[in-house]
């Protein structure tokens, strides 16, 4: 019996050592892989930092296809030390770099852009200009309406629009009087931004103006105006959507006036 008992004690010690064996393996084999998912990690950020480096030095090719190249591979890699070089590059002597270098501000998205966009708002380069003011919509910093006001002046309509569409993505109140006479403009990209941007600004007092555009021989602009009265949800314009819709004879345009529609009766009162 004695040696019944002193079989089962060694059995059991046997069983709790190779169970101990197998826990400090098990813990063993954790810790490694955890080594090894920190070392590759570790290695991954190594190597995005030297991506990074070795963009930011290509930003100083005699090359302005290599310095645009690197600027959007530096927006892709969205790093935040890339920001103030890309910022220098607003005041490169090649202007499709200057506006490379604004769009990928956009896209990075940091407000330190702000004011150095504002400037490159005076650019001699309309394309520029017009890059410009589509970014600083994008930042959302109310520094730029003021600014983007001014630019709805000026002289190349593709700058205008720009502008008019940066005030709608920024929403403040100020915008409006300075947008309601654009929906008079000659061009038809002018009239079409402004319609998108009073629409954006959600102000009532617009509507009447969006509704004499549902009239507009642009169809652009007149779609553009369909779709700012239903963001703006005020049921005056039901009707003369409606009758708008029923006029258009492009199909493609129709339905969208259409779905506009369906959205502004479905606004609340």
């Amino acid at each position: 019996m004695l040696a019944g008992a002193l079989a089962y004690q060694l059995t059991a010690g046997n069983s709790v050592m190779k169970l101990r064996v197998n826990l400090t393996a098990l813990i063993f084999c954790l810790a490694l892989a955890s080594n090894a998912s920190f070392s590759r990690a570790a290695s991954f950020d190594d190597q995005k930092k030297d991506d990074v480096a070795q963009q930011l030095e290509r930003l100083k090719s005699q090359s302005p296809a290599d310095r645009r190249d690197a600027i959007d591979k530096l927006a892709d890699m969205e790093d935040a030390r890339a920001v103030e070089p890309i910022i220098s590059l607003l005041k490169d002597t090649d202007s499709e770099v200057r506006a490379t270098a604004a769009n990928a501000l956009g896209m990075l998205g940091d407000k330190r852009a702000v004011e150095p966009l504002i400037a490159l708002l005076k650019d001699e380069v309309a394309f520029v200009r017009s890059a410009a003011a589509r970014v600083l919509g994008q930042l959302n910093d109310a520094r730029a309406v003021e600014p983007l006001i001014s630019s709805l002046k000026d002289s190349n309509s593709s700058v205008c629009s720009a502008a008019a569409m940066g005030l709608g993505s920024l929403k403040d109140a100020r915008a409006l009087p300075a947008l309601m006479p654009l929906i008079r403009e000659q061009s038809p990209d002018i009239r079409a931004a402004a319609a998108a941007a009073l629409g954006d600004l959600r102000d009532k007092h617009a509507v009447e103006a969006l509704i004499q555009l549902l009239k507009d021989e642009s169809t652009t602009v007149k779609l553009s105006s369909a779709l700012a009265l239903a963001d703006i949800g005020d049921k005056r314009a039901v009707g003369p959507l409606n009758e708008a819709v029923a006029n258009e004879k492009d199909e493609e345009i129709r339905s969208q006036m259409k779905e506009a529609l369906h959205r502004l009766m479905a606004a609340p009162d």
